[in-house]
């Protein structure tokens, strides 16, 4: 559907770690995804239509003006089944690397967004294995967690 409305974004955290393998390797409780400020309208609209709801703003949050409200830039959305998106927002501009709406400890290089994997045959825009490698260093892991920073590294040395 993201596709469909011209949405862009690339899957990263456990599902994107999957996608670049092209395969799952352990159950994951949310879909993280990198949004373009430029569609954030466009996605809650989509959001909203498909019954989704807002769960939380994350504390590295900051708001934007998007049809004039304000909007967040790292939040999560849940829907009746329990299905979870956790969003974060990035502006794209020509010539530069992404630049993250919200406070984080790592920035972008120009090819962070150049990742592409599969998930369940389809396949999907991705972050780098060296962008998610550099997303998950600097704090305690769980171990599942753990294992995707194995994953990442093997496919970084590639």
């Amino acid at each position: 559907m993201l596709v469909q409305r011209h949405i862009r974004c690339w899957v990263a955290g456990g599902w994107g770690v999957d996608a670049l393998l092209g395969r799952e390797t352990r159950p994951h409780h949310d879909l993280d995804l990198l949004v373009s400020v430029d569609d954030l309208g466009e996605l809650q609209d989509l959001l909203a239509d498909q019954g989704f709801s807002r769960k939380l703003v994350w504390e590295e949050n900051r708001w934007v003006d998007v049809r004039g409200a304000q909007s967040p830039t790292a939040f999560v959305e849940v829907d009746s089944l329990g299905r979870e998106l956790d969003i974060h927002v990035i502006q794209l501009v020509q010539g530069r690397p992404p630049i993250a709406l919200y406070d984080l400890a790592w920035e972008f290089s120009d090819d962070s967004l150049e990742g592409v994997g599969t998930i369940s045959g389809v396949a999907v825009t991705c972050v780098s294995a060296v962008t998610q490698l550099q997303a998950h260093i600097g704090y305690g892991l769980p171990p599942l967690h753990q294992s995707d920073v194995d994953q990442l590294r093997l496919l970084a040395d590639e």
